[in-house]
């Protein structure tokens, strides 16, 4: 980890029922180093005793840390229902009780378990090694051969008798393990989770969650579909079952006001069965009549079946179209991807050769062979025979479920204890005459009459070409160019009534694809306007979140088809205004844009239904906040609600959306289209042509001005609105304290933020030099921190599973009283500290932390200059590392419109489009006192500007902290209200340093403490010149 850290890498592994998979990514000068000492964990492990302790300590953190998920609980549920010879039923993270360490003997029986594991399958014929790199396939075989071939078996006995215990113990777990690799031969349908285990099914269970949730889950038990990637049937039900579009069952009983989202698929795809489900969100009305859900899905498959049956007879049929169209999109898909990281790239693919061989490995999935003649009609038929009340577990997943069982008189329901979690669940049969209803025995009458439901219709978003911009030029056309530098997009108009159009031909990426973004900076959002200046209101805010919410629902099923055929749209509605963006296959994008928005500016979509489901959804998530989130969620919440100048909190939030009604809404989305003061940026990248921006843009502004009364979307001077950052002065110590409302948690958390004193360097001529060193510091420190830190805290230590830091950035725009100075966007350097821990309570992780960061100083000041010189390296040569995505340039070129187009103006060329190469060459200039000042003004205890956010889980509950506080230190604690009276001490971050506090004040109030004068001398007088320094350019630069 210390030699990734210091050449731009990283590494991590993960383990899967069947695979272990390792993996490193480094800058790729250096990776022949690297593979030789990655080659070696292989060839010649160490295996340590202190080692292998530390490692269980960090199976149990993370096992800890999985207590709260949702998905975990309920999956290990599922394990408790298995059959308990079948491997699927297996725990498999580990925790303290099923690896003890606490008796020597213990910990040296798991040692030499892992021993014997480790003989019997760290072998050569169970090795797959990926490397991916830009050296020819010559020089990376060279490099990967010789080393991973002197990997050698281990001598494990054979038979036995010859064997000792805990060989044995591995050797029978062996056994319990299906053939997994392409060349193993396939293995039998043996199912888990099977009728006669409950006796019988349809069986009920019934779950309670974490979160706020209502899920209604339909499973199947189905043989494996692993090995046909390219002709699964499940692939094709889940296909029909999912669809969203008109006569489907989404579209049935969405349009009831049932549910609001619904997905199928395969829940797991293992060797020896597949669980095939069907997973519903449900409306409020959805949870009382979730019976008659059950039955439309049910008389669905019943459809399905028949048309199956029907295909045997019918080669024209529509099965067969559908199955041409999903070959058709794949092709597409496969061949019209920019490459991906390396970092995703090497364990997809190694996990893709274990399971398909190396032959089939990157086109498995993609149906390349595929064609009219190997639709798997049969196997189809097969599995819809499957989908019957008979074969299926029904999951209520909800409070209003748990609490209907919990209350119910019902002898026959079964409460159960899964083993390793301790979650309650119960498991009961179901009514006979519903059983009949959802199976359509003859004389029953469906719960809901879905006789309407058809197959999918044609998708008419599919590209109908996949032709290049005739505007580009030849060179451009041959292929992709991803050394190329990116040129900064064009501003084709900046008209006073439209707004301005930004522009992109992709000479880059040479696919057929573009992004879209169209934003309308709006205070109306989130703000009220009082006595002339805009404040926020968080009603407004709710009511936003609560309107893009079921403009979300409403297009669901009209852009299904886009979402199939590779389109995607997203709109939002934030502090900052309205975004519609919109990305994919350049041939129907512009046609899936002006449909969105057009619907927007409509009020037909604004519906009781979408209206109450939206709501619904947002109350549930703001009341279980506190209680279903981990501890460090809530650490960097209470966090930002300190730093951010606006939010009032969840409660605040939650007050605002209870008082909501639908004619608010109608209210409100007329109030934002109509706002005066709007301005419109919209940006085109891609393969589109200046004349197809020109004309997109043409119609989508007369859209809004047609919306808008002819009113301009282009306001000269209106104010700018955006998240506002409270500045923190030097000396400043904010501490949060909070216990965990979480029943579940066990770990505490400690989020330690320090903010840079000099605002972020934003680009050249918007920022000083001054700026630029602090930055360049900033990264460096980030970069060089992380490793050594991780190997103290969380190798060494073991505090907790998550154990981390990294260089965070901050926003912070003028705040509207300000706003006759102009727009203003500042950038705040970041460094934070993460961990999630029940090894000690969340005042002591800080007393290590703030060890550890003292004890940093001290490397930094003994470390080479070569290592320095290769972390300073490492960074740079990542800032300049190609952009490999359309949609990252994209990204990356609207965030700085949206920052730096208000306050420029016109001039598109004093936008700092890309600012790595200046960070980088600084970077690469910093010296060791550079490093040590910047060090010293920002994590200094006599300089720094931090907050510490600690919130207690229930290993360490929460107890007040007797300690005397330091000077100028403010502690909170278990008080949102404090938090937000505190922040109003605090003034918004903006491009001037912060001043040095007063030297005869710093006396005055350390006076009483006298431990610390010292220190605090040290920094006015050893300091004082930089402080000063920093005060006189401020003073300059406002001038």
């Amino acid at each position: 980890k210390k030699y990734l850290s210091q050449h731009g890498g990283r590494s991590n592994a993960s383990t899967s029922l069947h695979l272990t998979t390792y993996k490193f990514e480094v800058l790729a000068e250096h990776a022949e180093r690297a593979i030789d000492i990655f080659s070696n964990f292989f060839v010649s492990p160490l295996f340590t005793k202190s080692g292998t302790g530390r490692e269980v300590n960090a199976v149990d953190s993370e096992n800890s840390k999985n207590l709260t998920a949702d998905a975990r609980r309920r999956l290990q549920i599922l394990k408790a229902l298995s059959d308990d010879k079948h491997y699927f039923s297996k725990f498999t993270t580990g925790n303290s009780k099923t690896l003890p360490t606490e008796d020597p003997k213990d910990l040296e029986r798991i040692r030499e378990a892992l021993l014997a594991f480790h003989r019997k399958h760290y072998r050569p014929e169970n090795l797959t090694v990926v490397v991916a790199g830009p050296q020819s396939l010559d020089e990376l075989e060279e490099w990967v051969v010789p080393r991973f071939g002197a990997m050698e078996a281990k001598k494990f006995p054979e038979k036995e008798g010859e064997m000792t215990a805990i060989e044995e113990m591995i050797e029978t777990a062996a056994k319990d393990a299906p053939p997994f690799g392409a060349k193993d031969p396939p293995a039998q349908f043996h199912s888990p989770l099977r009728p006669e285990l409950q006796d019988g099914w349809p069986m009920l269970l019934t779950v309670k969650p974490v979160r706020s949730m209502r899920r209604l889950t339909m499973m199947f038990p189905v043989p494996s579909v692993r090995l046909v990637p390219d002709q699964s049937p499940t692939s094709i039900l889940s296909h029909l079952l999912g669809h969203e579009g008109r006569d489907s069952p989404f579209a049935l009983l969405q349009n009831e006001g049932l549910i609001t989202s619904l997905s199928a698929g395969n829940r797991f795809a293992e060797p020896t069965f597949s669980l095939f489900q069907v997973d519903i969100s449900l409306t409020e009305d959805g949870e009382k009549r979730w019976k008659e859900v059950v039955g439309v899905i049910m008389q669905y498959c019943r459809y399905l079946y028949h048309q199956a049956q029907k295909a045997r007879k019918d080669d024209g049929s529509e099965l067969l179209r559908i199955w041409q169209e999903k070959i058709a999109l794949n092709r597409i898909f496969f061949d019209q991807t920019s490459p991906g990281l390396v970092y995703s790239l090497c364990p997809t693919l190694c996990q893709s050769i274990v399971s398909h061989g190396t032959e089939a490995c990157l086109s498995a999935g993609y149906m390349l062979q595929e064609d009219s003649s190997t639709f798997p009609l049969e196997e189809v038929v097969d599995f819809a025979s499957r989908l019957v009340p008979s074969n299926c577990i029904i999951e209520r997943c909800s409070e209003a479920a748990w609490a209907e069982l919990e209350e119910s008189s019902d002898e026959v329901k079964q409460r159960q204890t899964e083993q390793w979690y301790g979650i309650d669940y119960f498991v009961s049969p179901i009514e006979p005459t519903d059983v009949a209803s959802w199976g359509g025995t003859a004389g029953t009458k469906p719960f809901l009459d879905a006789s309407s439901l058809r197959l999918p219709e044609p998708n008419c978003y599919i590209p109908r070409s996949l032709e290049l911009c005739p505007d580009l030029p030849e060179e451009a056309r041959k292929g992709p160019r991803i050394d190329k530098e990116i040129d900064p997009p064009n501003l084709l108009l900046n008209d006073s009534l439209r707004g301005r159009l930004w522009h992109r031909l992709d000479d880059r990426y040479t696919l057929p694809k573009s992004d879209y973004t169209i934003f309308i900076a709006n205070a109306k959002a989130e703000h009220t306007l009082v006595e002339g200046t805009w404040q926020y209101d968080a009603k407004k805010t709710a009511a936003s979140a609560i309107l893009a919410s079921m403009f979300n629902q409403a297009l669901a099923q009209a852009t299904y088809d886009a979402h199939l055929a590779g389109l995607s749209w997203s709109l939002s509605l934030s502090t900052s205004g309205i975004s519609l963006h919109c990305s994919g296959f350049s041939d129907r994008l512009g046609d899936l844009a002006l449909n969105v928005l057009k619907e927007f500016l409509e009020t037909s979509w604004i519906t009781e239904a979408y209206y109450s489901a939206a709501k619904d959804r947002a109350l549930r998530s703001l009341r279980t906040f506190f209680v279903s989130r981990r501890s460090d969620s809530h650490a960097v919440y209470y966090r930002d609600l300190l730093l951010d100048s606006s939010s009032e909190g969840v409660e605040a939030s939650l007050d605002a959306t209870e008082s909501l009604s639908l004619q608010d809404i109608v209210e409100h989305h007329a109030a934002v289209l109509q706002n005066e003061e709007v301005f419109l940026d919209c940006l085109m990248c891609g393969n589109v042509s200046e004349k197809s921006a020109r004309d997109f843009f043409q119609q989508s502004t007369q859209l809004l001005l047609d919306a808008r009364e002819g009113k301009s979307v282009a306001h000269p001077s209106m104010w700018r609105p955006g998240p506002t950052e409270n500045r923190l002065a030097p000396l400043d110590e904010v501490n949060l304290n909070f216990q965990s409302q979480n029943p579940h948690e066990e770990n505490g958390a400690l989020i330690m933020t320090y903010q840079s004193p000099i605002p972020s360097f934003r680009g050249k001529g918007l920022s000083s030099e001054e700026s630029l060193e602090n930055t360049a510091s900033v990264r460096l420190l980030s970069h060089m921190l992380r490793e050594p830190l991780f190997n103290e805290l969380r190798t060494k230590q073991a505090l907790g599973y998550i154990v981390s830091s990294y260089y965070d950035l901050a926003l912070s725009l003028r705040p509207a009283n300000l706003k006759d100075l102009g727009p203003q966007c500042v950038t705040i350097d970041l460094i934070t500290v993460a961990i999630l821990s029940r090894k000690m309570e969340p005042a002591q992780l800080k007393v290590r932390t703030d060890e550890f960061l003292t004890k940093f100083r001290d490397i930094l000041l003994q470390m080479p200059e070569s290592e320095i010189e290769s972390h300073a390296t490492a960074l740079s040569t990542k800032l300049l590392k190609p952009t490999q995505k359309l949609s990252t340039e994209a990204s990356s070129h609207f965030s700085k419109i949206k920052r730096y187009a208000p306050e420029i103006g016109s001039a598109a060329s004093g936008i700092p489009w890309n600012n790595a190469p200046v960070l980088a060459a600084q970077i690469r200039k910093l010296s060791r006192d550079d490093l040590l000042r910047t060090w010293d003004r920002i994590v200094l205890p006599a300089h720094r500007s931090r907050v510490v956010s600690m919130v207690h889980g229930s290993s360490f509950p929460f107890s007040e902290d007797k300690a005397k506080p330091r000077p100028f230190a403010k502690t909170v604690s278990n008080s949102v209200q404090d938090i937000l009276s505190l922040r109003k001490e605090f003034r918004p971050f903006d491009m001037t340093p912060s001043e040095l506090r007063n030297n005869s004040s710093i006396f005055a109030r350390l006076a009483k403490n006298r431990p610390v004068a010292a220190l605090a001398a040290a920094s006015v007088f050893g300091m004082g010149y930089l402080g000063w320094t920093l005060f006189s350019r401020s003073k300059k630069r406002a001038s």
